[in-house]
């Protein structure tokens, strides 16, 4: 599966989470460190708005990224606090830009299935998303998420859970590898943070980072994520190295 340019699957893909704040230092950032996509944290942003949304987007494309956009709403762990018909036409707006290679929308929003029919409609892909910020489910609840996400007709499922206990963390690695469709996870908390880093050995196809001040509980700054990942994974390294040698355009 391709995200933008992106080949996702042979190795794992580091994906940053921005707003607009020093947005042009931190892409800049994201280009020496060869970080594979952006998340363009729209609900982040001071004002959301066309122009701003826009605005933010165009930036992105300028320094070479795609972008996973998100407009997360406040019930869902995010900042929007607008109206869903409010949230649908932003997201509208930028699923058709030219940095937006798939939008995340939760799996309970009402806006799974007109997202869908733009997404398809743009050729863009769909991550169907499920944030607990309290708990690991049990292994049947888990599962029926997931079941649930693709039920929606998700390109990718995406399902992050908090991890009291390593034990919490290795349940939902050890459920989610049984899924062959794409999908990405991770255990928030201290307990979980392994799995932003050996996530993509039981099928994570993305691990999330940041600069500055993490996003989600248990994320691994970007520079210790790339180097952490380079140590598990020699092919991910030998990617990263052959693209060194090659000048930043």
């Amino acid at each position: 599966m391709l995200l933008g340019t992106v080949k996702l699957g042979e190795i794992p893909r580091v994906i940053v989470a921005l707003n607009g704040k020093n947005l042009k230092e931190n892409l800049e950032r994201a280009r020496r460190l060869r970080i594979d996509l952006v998340e363009a944290r729209l609900d982040l942003l001071e004002e959301v708005k066309p122009e701003t949304v826009r605005e933010f987007l165009d930036t992105v494309a300028d320094y070479g990224f795609y972008a996973v956009t998100t407009l997360r709403p406040v019930w869902e762990g995010g900042r929007f606090e607008g109206s869903e018909e409010e949230r649908l036409k932003l997201l509208e707006l930028a699923v058709n830009h030219p940095a937006t290679a798939a939008v995340d929308v939760e799996l309970r929003s009402k806006l799974t299935e007109p997202v869908r029919q733009i997404t398809k409609e743009a050729g863009k892909k769909l991550i169907v998303s499920y944030h607990d910020f309290e708990k690991t489910p049990r292994e049947e609840e888990i599962e029926e998420l997931f079941k649930a996400c693709l039920k929606k007709q998700a390109d990718i499922v995406k399902l992050a859970f908090a991890g009291k206990t390593h034990a919490d963390a290795a349940r939902v690695c050890c459920t989610l590898s049984k899924f062959k469709e794409p999908k990405v996870f991770m255990v928030m908390g201290e307990a979980g943070k392994f799995t932003r880093v050996v996530g993509f050995s039981f099928g994570s196809l993305l691990t999330y980072t940041f600069f500055g001040r993490p996003v989600a509980p248990g994320q691994i700054e970007a520079e210790e994520l790339v180097r952490l990942i380079s140590d598990f994974y020699p092919d991910y390294a030998k990617e990263k190295l052959k693209l060194q040698a090659e000048p930043v355009i």
